[in-house]
């Protein structure tokens, strides 16, 4: 899982750097013309208000439902205050995260000034972005995250509240196909999870195997025979319909799952070639030596692409 973890974070930040490259030049097509061209939020409690003529959003171009969605504020001579929302796979109006890699539904978020800058964590909970309207020549929409500092960035997060825009929209948006983007969440043992990173790794007449990375945890969901909707108890063996859980990365690492003790079920509402949909609700007991308690797994979902 470890290793798995380091592909995925590796191949995530070469598609965004890639995605960051678009954002700039990239764009085609002639300028949106809806819009009231206004950004603004608070940034630790203090207004912040884009300027005009800084205000703006594009769309990628070849980056399935990609924008930008970039603001300043000029505060002197020598400095100025920039959000910018890097967004994959959107497809309309929702609701996305934000602290995601290109594979997720969502995007990232930066704040951007002399002294340094400050990006959402690729935990899958840093923040929200709500779209309230996207068509051909406006997107519009509120906003709210927490970004860490950068690197050699001095001082704590930055957390930006009650953020909203209404901005043309410049470029020709790339549709999203049926099996890009996805999303992974659930609860555990209390605690929110929401996956900044997806990997498809066994689909087709094998059954279906996702894996997922979100902060200091990871989730994997095996179904293996499984072809068709219905619900699966867990079951271990050859015909293993499992969910696997790991804490924080260590020496110490908890691990729960893929025992003959575990109950619960996972549901699948929806299979085909290109995408699966459905639910899950687990009690996993920990593998041998990984951890004392058992798991209380509730309210997951599963959207994912398969590539």
């Amino acid at each position: 899982m470890q290793m798995l973890r380091g592909r995925l974070l590796t191949a995530g930040f070469t598609l965004l750097a890639l995605t960051a490259c678009g954002g700039g030049d990239g764009t085609t097509g002639p300028g949106g013309g809806g819009g009231s061209n206004t950004m603004a939020a608070q940034i630790d409690g203090q207004s912040w208000t884009a300027d005009g003529t800084t205000a703006a959003a594009s769309a990628v171009v070849g980056v399935p439902g990609g924008y930008v969605i970039l603001g300043t504020q000029v505060l002197s001579s020598s400095d100025a205050r920039s959000i910018s929302i890097s967004l994959y796979n959107i497809g309309g109006p929702g609701t996305y995260a934000l602290g995601v890699l290109p594979m997720v539904f969502g995007g990232i978020a930066t704040i951007g000034e002399a002294s340094g800058a400050w990006l959402t964590p690729l935990d899958g909970t840093a923040g929200t972005i709500t779209i309230t309207a996207l068509s051909a020549t406006r997107i519009a929409g509120t906003f709210s995250f927490t970004a860490a500092p950068g690197a050699g960035t001095a001082g704590g997060p930055r957390t930006v509240t009650a953020g909203h825009f209404d901005l043309p929209l410049k470029g020709t948006a790339t549709p999203v196909p049926d099996q890009a983007g996805s999303r992974v969440a659930a609860t555990l043992g209390g605690t929110p999870y929401n996956a900044s990173t997806v990997a498809v790794t066994m689909s087709g007449s094998s059954g279906l195997q996702f894996s997922t990375v979100g902060g200091d945890s990871s989730l994997t969901v095996t179904l293996t025979g499984v072809t068709a909707p219905g619900t699966y108890p867990l079951s271990t063996g050859p015909s293993l319909v499992a969910v696997v859980v790991s804490g924080k990365p260590g020496a110490s690492q908890p691990v729960w799952g893929a025992t003959a003790t575990d109950v619960g079920s996972i549901t699948v509402t929806s299979l085909t070639a290109t995408r699966a949909k459905g639910t899950f609700s687990v009690t996993l007991a920990p593998e041998p030596g990984k951890g004392s308690s058992t798991l209380v797994v509730s309210n997951g979902q599963f959207d994912v692409g398969i590539q």
